[in-house]
């Protein structure tokens, strides 16, 4: 099993259970000792500046991708039971990375004109514009970004604006954040009048998904961990539990393997949790994406974010993996290469 030592004092928090919800060394030290959690994983990019030493970076390289023109007008029902027309998607609002990151898949990244400004994903971040959005600011701010189309990623928290959006004149529609990352990928395809690229790229996660699972399988072991995804991004930036509808939580069921959020009956990014609950369930594997770690600027912040984590089974081994953020944190064209990478590295750390 792979193990290190840990690097910065521990200190323990108390706090209520974990709770569920819908959908919070030297920072500037060079690191070292960093490495890859499998020898056989693949990687696409060099570690972070960040990862500290003794963690675990996992990539996948075989990302798929379509070229797709949309065909409009479409008429669909969206993720909240509405039917809506879209005539026009040459400048999208998208609500997530979800949204952004399959857009790119589907070769259609050039109709991102808008996303959120603390986004992770490539496309969303490459917006033209980048926007924040919260109860306080409200729709107005959205609708001054002059949009052609709104494509939201929760029907909680995006529902009620997509319906201002369609009072203003501006079509709008919002994706089931609950479904599995293929289906998603087929909905969003749907918007735009491209399902059969739409199809093939889902089944092409599908079969990677399913490679993912019977790697996992055949190597053994990976039933037996219990594994808890956090986030930088939760609801208003905060730091958060990630739990059902998401890539992670998908892409650990995959695997066979526990997601800690999805047992405590979490959704989404899900910032009810308590210091002494993350303590009480044990974890045996700590992950994270790429841009997680970036907004933490390293270990310190991490530890503060979570204080009680490095006192886990997971911390105290050194089984903390980061990967980038478009693996395991977004739901889209990437999810089933990090879940093959992912295979292969929890294979390792339950031999």
């Amino acid at each position: 099993m792979l193990r290190s030592t840990r690097v910065v004092p521990l200190c323990l928090a108390l706090g209520l259970a974990l709770t569920a919800c819908g959908g919070g060394g030297d920072d500037n030290a060079e690191p070292t000792g960093a490495r890859s959690a499998s020898p056989s994983a693949e990687t696409d990019s060099e570690a972070p500046p960040t990862l500290p030493e003794g963690w675990h970076y996992v990539a996948g390289d075989d990302i798929p991708a379509e070229s797709a023109t949309p065909e409009l007008p479409v008429t669909v029902v969206d993720g909240t039971g509405t039917e809506v027309t879209v005539d026009d998607a040459s400048r999208v609002i998208v609500g997530g990375d979800d949204v952004a990151a399959i857009l790119g898949g589907l070769g259609l990244a050039d109709l991102v004109h808008a996303a959120p400004e603390n986004s992770a994903s490539t496309v969303a971040l490459q917006a033209p514009q980048q926007f924040a959005f919260s109860q306080e600011t409200g729709t107005e701010g959205l609708l001054s970004v002059d949009g052609t189309l709104f494509i939201g990623n929760n029907p909680a928290r995006h529902g009620d604006v997509a319906a201002q959006f369609r009072d203003a004149g501006v079509d709008a529609v919002v994706l089931d954040d609950q479904q599995s990352t293929a289906d998603k990928i087929r909905e969003i395809a749907g918007y735009l009048g491209v399902d059969e690229a739409g199809e093939r790229l889902a089944q092409t996660v599908e079969e990677q998904f399913a490679e993912a699972s019977e790697t996992a399988e055949g190597i053994g072991g990976a039933d037996e961990l219990r594994v808890l995804q956090v986030t930088s991004s939760g609801a208003g930036g905060a730091n958060a539990v990630v739990g059902t509808g998401t890539a992670g939580a998908d892409i650990v069921e995959a695997l066979g393997a526990t997601s800690v959020g999805v047992e405590a009956g979490l959704r989404g990014y899900s910032v009810e949790f308590s210091d002494e609950g993350l303590l009480d369930a044990r974890p045996d594997v700590i992950l994270m994406g790429t841009a997680d770690l970036e907004e933490w600027g390293g270990l310190e912040g991490f530890a503060r974010a979570f204080p009680t984590l490095l006192d886990t089974p997971a911390g105290q081994a050194g089984n903390i993996v980061v990967m980038p953020s478009e693996q395991i944190k977004v739901s889209g064209p990437a999810s089933g290469a990090g879940a093959k990478a992912l295979a292969l590295a929890l294979a390792e750390l339950a031999a």
